[in-house]
């Protein structure tokens, strides 16, 4: 197993849909490996894959407590194919903006159809945190970034922070 590159905003793979998985093989199993690793290296809860340069239609998640990481979940071309009318407010962050927390209000449940690592067809229903942590995920697998659900200054102002970590992040190296 390897920790992968993160890819902060902004960045273009992080702003197209993501194709969808044919085929389940060992590359995309150890893609899959690669990101828990990296998801967990970087205390985060969910990863997509356009976030380590991957434009694949595939997302894992933990939303348990990281000591005993007992809730990984793989979801390979989610769908949402209902959800909840009452909406709730969460606080979120994510690994592709570090140090960036913004509360976004999204459908409190919802169910979601994926393919697993082992090729079969699921529905899943989410609740509360777990809710958030998918729909944050998937918007990513479409190219969807949570800063959309801020008004137009906001996200200009965080491009522009976001623009200048990138620029001294690459002085670094």
């Amino acid at each position: 197993m390897s920790i992968l590159s993160l890819i902060y905003a902004p960045a273009k793979v992080l702003e197209k849909k993501a194709v969808e998985v044919k085929k389940i093989d060992n590359d995309i199993k150890n893609l899959v490996n690669n990101m828990f690793d990296t998801m967990y290296e970087n205390n985060g809860v969910g990863l997509a894959a356009p976030q380590v340069n991957e434009s694949l239609q595939i997302l894992v998640m933990d939303c348990s407590n990281k000591d005993i990481s007992l809730d990984r979940k793989v979801l390979i071309n989610p769908r949402i194919i209902k959800q909840s009318n009452d909406y709730k407010e969460y606080e979120e962050g994510c690994l592709s903006f570090p140090d960036h927390y913004f509360t976004v209000s999204r459908p409190e449940s919802l169910n979601v159809s994926f393919i697993d690592i082992d090729g079969n067809n699921k529905e899943f229903f989410f609740n509360g945190f777990e809710a958030v942590c998918v729909q944050h995920e998937i918007d990513h697998l479409s190219g969807t970034l949570f800063t959309s659900y801020l008004s137009r200054l906001k996200r200009q102002i965080i491009i522009k922070k976001m623009q200048k970590f990138k620029k001294n992040i690459n002085k670094s190296i």
